[in-house]
Parts: structure tokens; sequence; C-alpha cells
């Protein structure tokens, strides 16, 4: 795996995303082994897969199968772009800040309910939740947005999570362009692959003139009691010093 990061650390006002709370990356088919016992071991008992349903059913969830039919890890599917849409979503494909940006917030729409089910879920949990879609940059990128602003984060907090991407575009595309759900992504435009500062500003700038994340999950339908719990298990925890002996 080349793009999985633990949101942990992060400043948000009054200290620092927690640690061990969500982790977000790329699908979960090429995880190894040791991968998904470093994911247990942070606690990830539930997974929140952001991929449209065909594009899931064809590529498959890897070694997570019968841990999901055991019901051992929850399985939440939230697909976020439409499958009209999916193989002609013009994230990924076009340059325009404007564009993508309109198309983050189209994810946001397209996906309101089920994606604020999965969350109240996640608020009543204790378990850690690993986001993906297929690269872990765009559909990922939006929810952990919406996440991290909850938590308060800055504007540039939640830009430069979306920049640490750009390292890993090139190795997980090529992986998955070799398989036959992503044959559209065996040439791609390595341009519009990468993930766009600007357009992630302009998506932060329309979630808050529909009042922000808190407010933007109370009207599509998560109870004011279960936002308290989520913002609970987001909150900040004081920013760890290292000591260091001279």
């Amino acid at each position: 795996m080349h793009n999985v990061r633990d949101l942990g650390g992060l400043p948000v006002c009054g200290g620092e995303f927690p640690r061990r709370v969500v982790l977000r990356g790329e699908t979960v088919v090429h995880l190894s082994p040791e991968g998904l016992e470093t994911l247990r071991d942070h606690g990830v008992e539930r997974v929140l897969d952001l991929r449209e349903l065909t594009e899931a059913a064809e590529d498959g969830v890897g070694p997570l199968c019968d841990l999901y039919a055991t019901g051992e890890i929850a399985h939440e599917r939230v697909p976020l772009v439409g499958p009209d849409r999916w193989l002609l979503d013009p994230v990924g494909h076009v340059n325009n800040p404007d564009t993508v940006a309109s198309g983050y917030t189209h994810y946001l729409r397209h996906g309101s309910a089920q994606l604020t089910a999965a969350l109240s879920r996640f608020a009543w949990s204790d378990s850690a939740m690993y986001i993906h879609c297929a690269v872990g940059k765009d559909r990922t990128g939006v929810v952990c947005a919406l996440l991290l602003k909850l938590a308060g984060a800055s504007d540039e907090t939640v830009v430069g999570d979306h920049l640490m991407t750009a390292s890993a575009v090139r190795p997980v595309i090529g992986r998955l362009g070799t398989r036959p759900a992503y044959r559209h992504l065996e040439t791609p435009d390595w341009v519009a692959q990468s993930p766009s500062a600007e357009a992630m500003r302009l998506f932060l700038a329309d979630l808050a003139a529909q009042g922000g994340a808190a407010r933007w999950l109370l009207d599509h339908g998560m109870e004011p009691g279960t936002l308290d719990l989520l913002v609970g298990r987001l909150s900040a925890v004081p920013v760890q010093h290292v000591a260091i002996a001279g």
C-alpha cells in the first residue's frame, strides 16, 4: 500500500487530531497480510468504502472479504459518484479547479444520506475507521476534509493533508491501471490526477457557504446528540512534546 496514513497528529483547534481514530488511503484490494495486521493494530474495525457498487463488485475487497462476511470488520458502503457518472466523472480527467471542486461538492450531495448514516454509526462505535476509495485522493479527500473541519482544522491544514497524496498518485494509479475495473486509468492524465490545492480550497469555501461541516451533517439527517458524539471522537488532544536530551 502506497497511500495510507493516520489523520492523527494534524493540527486542529485546541491541539492535534486524535491518533488511531481515522485512517485514510487507497483501495484495500492490495492490502498485504502485514498491512492488515497494521490496520488491526490501529484499532480498525470499520471500513468506509466510497467506491461505486459496480466498481467494487468488479474489483473486490481483497483480503478483507472473510472479515466483512463474519462482521469482524464492519463494511460501510457509501458510493459518492453515482453509477451513471462513474466513468464520466470529470475529477481526474479535467485540470480546471472549478470543475474539480464542483465534482467534490457533487460527491457530498450524492452520498449525503448514506454518508451521514455511516458517520452516525461510527460516532456510536469505539473503533478506528479506515476510509478509502480507489486511489485515496478525491472521494476519500472529501470525506476526510469534512471530518477535519468538524474537528476544527484550518482550511490550510485540510489542503496540506490533501496534497500529501501527491507522492503516492503514480504508484497507486500505475498498479490500478493493470486491473480490469480501472482500465480507464491505463494511460492517465498525470496533471489532472495530481491533487489540486485550489480545487480543495474552492470545495471548502462551498462547504462553509452551506454552514460548515456540523451544519451540513445536521441538515442531512444526523441527530444533534450523535453529532456531539462524533465531535467528541474527533476532539483535539494535547500536542505531544518530545523532550530532546542535551
